[in-house]
């Protein structure tokens, strides 16, 4: 899990330097910092759905002497926006973080991307929607 973290804070700091996303304020799901309420500005709470051990190296499968296995990871960004301005703006940042995400991923990791349409959120009385997309890297080396 922890490769799979770094992973994805690599294409979050990525994201970050960009700026149409510099007034973002991005989040780990389920982490340390709590998410302020009520939301003020745009926040992204950043969280992994679903890993996987997809497939194991042992010599032979990629080359006689490659070891190592093929992760994959679901990841969400949830994009919050204050329901008092009507989530202004909210789907141009999903789009900004669509194209965003193509430019960070300088390893070519992410395979699929998908956003959800427009929902609402009574416990932090926003608007958002989600951003999802799928990371697929392998932790090889010669062994």
């Amino acid at each position: 899990m922890t490769e799979i973290r770094r992973q994805i804070d690599r294409l979050i700091i990525r994201l970050k330097q960009q700026d149409a996303l510099s007034a973002v304020r991005f989040v780990r799901e389920y982490g340390g910092d709590p998410v302020e309420t009520p939301v003020h500005g745009m926040l992204a709470a950043v969280g992994i759905v679903k890993t996987a051990r997809e497939k194991s190296y042992l010599g032979g499968l990629l080359s006689g002497d490659t070891q190592g296995e093929t992760y994959s990871a679901e990841v969400e960004i949830r994009v919050y926006a204050p329901q008092r301005e009507n989530g202004n703006g909210l789907s141009e940042l999903v789009s900004e973080l669509l194209t965003g995400l193509e430019k960070a991923d300088e390893e070519k990791l992410i395979t699929e991307t998908a956003a959800s349409s427009i929902a609402f959120d009574s416990n932090l009385n926003t608007v958002y929607r989600s951003l999802t997309f799928r990371l697929e890297f392998c932790l090889c080396g010669e062994g």
